[in-house]
């Protein structure tokens, strides 16, 4: 019985165009007829399907390793250096010292190298050059594959792998996207949601309790693009956030937002947006341009904010020198003061009331005669939200208010 207990390793990239030789059963073919002829067994077989070679964080990869390190296999065998990997550096790694390290034999049928046969690689100076030309053919396949990429997305072609929640594509032109309904009416209310003045976590609160699917979780019960759930299948801020800044649900097509960092660590950064590529009237919009904006701008004033439990930091500043205000809180109350007189000195102390000032914000929503029937019958927190704009800019703001009322209203 031979000694060599092999495990045959073979990687398929779904970002290259094969002949039949390179197909998952001829690799393993291959492998198999290698072993039949040269007294070896073929122990365990380790697929890794649609994985680039320059990734080395391959599933099937990571176990061959883990059972090199139990003892399970102690010999590799491949189709050629190219399905083993093409990141020039990792390869030389493993091939220099990872696998003579352990006493692992490793073999790459089509370039006839054994390690067996050759104490030292460099003995075989054609397979660090194959291993460098692999490399750089990585290279020009993935800048081909970001060209041609780029070319569609200009043309205004979707071409994401994973539909936008709310959308399905168009089975008669998977580059265009038609309303999902079911999920659509979901976005819609998200929307209608947060202009009532829910937060987003309100939000997500309100559908955990109705068990609707999470965007990734929906994705994958109806086969619409691989988005991985996370654990608890929960919707949450994030989730929320994420698709009320979505300018996809105007019917502007927006991609680009994301890029891989390099075609070796295939880490996703994210782009600047002035390199985002947009294409306006793409699809049919679910929500219109106008609340899409104003959504925008109430998001805008939740950033500005610094201080969570306080609705007014960041929009109060000192008469006397223009400084921000800050809270100081005290044992019966709570007051607004100068920063630049606590922490630099150079304003004069004077400070104004919470409750005080609070009470003042509510005589200027009375001046302008907003009747409270229709604050009672509106989410209180569309007045809550606005709260801090009167402060800083009082009559301009309250007209929007009441511009935001009429509308909700109808």
């Amino acid at each position: 019985m031979s000694k060599y207990k092999v495990g045959a390793y073979i990687r398929l990239s779904r970002d290259e165009i094969y002949s039949d030789s390179d197909s998952i059963d001829n690799q393993l073919k291959l492998a198999e007829f290698y072993c039949d002829n040269n007294d070896l067994k073929i122990v365990g077989k380790y697929i890794d399907n649609g994985y680039s070679g320059t990734d080395f964080n391959r599933p099937s990869f990571q176990k061959l390793l883990k059972d090199i390190d139990s003892g399970l296999i102690n010999t590799i065998i491949v189709k050629d250096l190219s399905r083993f990997g093409r990141n020039y550096v990792k390869v030389g790694f493993y091939l220099h010292y990872y696998f003579p390290g352990r006493n692992i034999r490793f073999i790459s049928i089509n370039d006839d190298y054994d390690s067996l046969k050759h104490d030292n690689i460099m003995e075989r100076l054609d397979v660090p050059l194959k291993n460098m030309m692999h490399d750089h053919m990585a290279y020009e396949t993935s800048v081909k594959i970001k060209k041609s990429l780029r070319i569609n997305k200009e043309k205004g072609n979707f071409v994401g792998s994973s539909v936008i929640y709310g959308y399905r594509k168009n089975p008669k032109d998977i580059h265009k996207l038609i309303i999902d309904n079911k999920a659509a009416d979901i976005v819609r209310e998200i929307f209608n949601m947060f202009l009532l003045g829910m937060s987003k976590s309100e939000i997500a609160e309100k559908l955990n309790k109705r068990k609707v699917m999470t965007p990734a979780l929906y994705k994958k019960t109806y086969n619409l693009g691989y988005t991985k759930p996370k654990k608890d299948n929960k919707w949450n801020y994030e989730i929320i956030d994420r698709i009320l800044r979505d300018e996809n649900y105007t019917g502007t097509l927006v991609q680009g937002k994301r890029k891989n960092e390099s075609y070796i660590t295939h880490k996703e950064v994210k782009n600047p947006e002035k390199e985002w590529i947009k294409f306006e009237k793409h699809h049919e919009e679910l929500v219109s341009k106008e609340v899409f904006d104003k959504v925008q701008e109430m998001l805008k004033v939740q950033r500005r904010s610094t201080n969570k439990n306080d609705l007014l930091s960041g929009y109060l500043f000192c008469a006397d020198c223009g400084g921000t205000m800050t809270i100081v809180k005290g044992k019966k109350n709570s007051y607004y003061y100068c920063r630049n007189s606590i922490n630099k000195k150079i304003c004069s102390k004077h400070r104004i009331r919470k409750n005080d000032l609070y009470n003042r914000i509510i005589e200027l929503i009375n001046i302008k005669k907003i009747d409270n029937k229709i604050i009672n019958e509106l989410n209180r927190g569309l007045i809550i939200r606005y709260i801090d704009k009167i402060v800083v800019y009082e009559e301009e703001i309250v007209d929007i208010i009441l511009k935001y009322e009429s509308e909700l209203i109808k």
